[in-house]
C-alpha cells in the first residue's frame, strides 16, 4: 500500500493495514481524501446522518447503519474507509471491504456526499478511488448494491461498465445489485 507520509494505521489486532493517505482529490480545489482514523468518528456520524436524512431515510445507528459506529472492524480490518474534506469539513465518504474468504471479491459501500456538495464531480472521484483501491489490492471483482431512486450512483455504475447480478448479500433495503470484473476496469473509456 502507498505510504506518502509514513503514518501507519493498524487494525484492531495491531496488524499494519495501510498508511495515512492524505491527497488532493481531483486537484487541491476539489478537496482532500483521507483514510479514516478514529478521531474522525463524530464527523463521519454527523455527515452520514445528514446524507441519509436528505434522502428521506431515517438514520438508524443501532440498526441498518450500525457499521458507521464500527468502521474500524467493519471496513478497516479488511478494506478501507475514506473521508473527503473540503477545507476542514468532512463532506463525503466511501468504503471498500472484502466480502469473501478467498479475498477475491470486494464490495463498495457508503458512497455519500453532503447535499450541497453533489453535482461537483466529487462522487465520481470517490467512486474511482474505490475502484482503484480494489484493483491495486488485487481483488478480481467488486460488487455494490443500491436503490432504483439513486440516479447519480446508477450513472457511475453504468459509466464504469458494471453488470447487473442477483442479490449477493442480506441488504433488504437494496433493490439493485452489480459487479465489475476488475481485469476490465480501466480498459473502457471513462469519459
Amino acid at each position: 500500500m502507498r505510504s506518502p507520509n509514513g503514518d501507519k494505521v493498524r487494525n484492531v489486532d495491531g496488524d499494519l493495514i495501510c498508511s495515512i493517505e492524505s491527497k488532493p482529490l481531483g486537484g487541491a480545489a476539489l478537496g482532500t481524501l483521507k483514510i479514516y482514523t478514529p478521531d474522525m468518528q463524530q464527523s463521519v456520524e454527523s455527515c452520514f446522518k445528514t446524507c441519509v436524512e436528505a434522502l428521506g431515510w431515517e438514520y438508524q445507528p443501532n440498526g441498518r447503519h450500525s457499521d458507521i459506529l464500527n468502521i474500524q472492524n467493519v471496513y478497516m480490518r479488511h478494506g478501507g474507509f475514506w473521508c473527503l474534506f473540503e477545507d476542514e469539513k468532512l463532506i463525503g465518504m466511501v468504503a471498500v471491504r472484502c466480502i469473501d474468504e478467498a479475498g477475491n471479491i470486494a464490495e463498495m459501500k457508503r458512497l455519500y456526499l453532503l447535499p450541497e456538495c453533489q453535482g461537483k464531480g466529487y462522487g465520481g472521484m470517490l467512486f474511482k478511488h474505490a475502484l482503484d483501491y480494489a484493483k491495486e489490492q488485487g481483488y478480481t471483482t467488486i460488487r455494490l448494491d443500491t436503490r432504483r431512486d439513486r440516479s447519480a450512483i446508477r450513472h457511475l455504475i453504468e459509466k464504469n461498465h458494471f453488470r447487473p447480478i442477483g442479490m449477493y448479500n442480506q441488504n433488504i433495503f437494496a433493490e439493485l445489485y452489480f459487479e465489475l470484473d476488475l481485469s476490465d476496469y480501466g480498459s473502457h473509456s471513462q469519459s
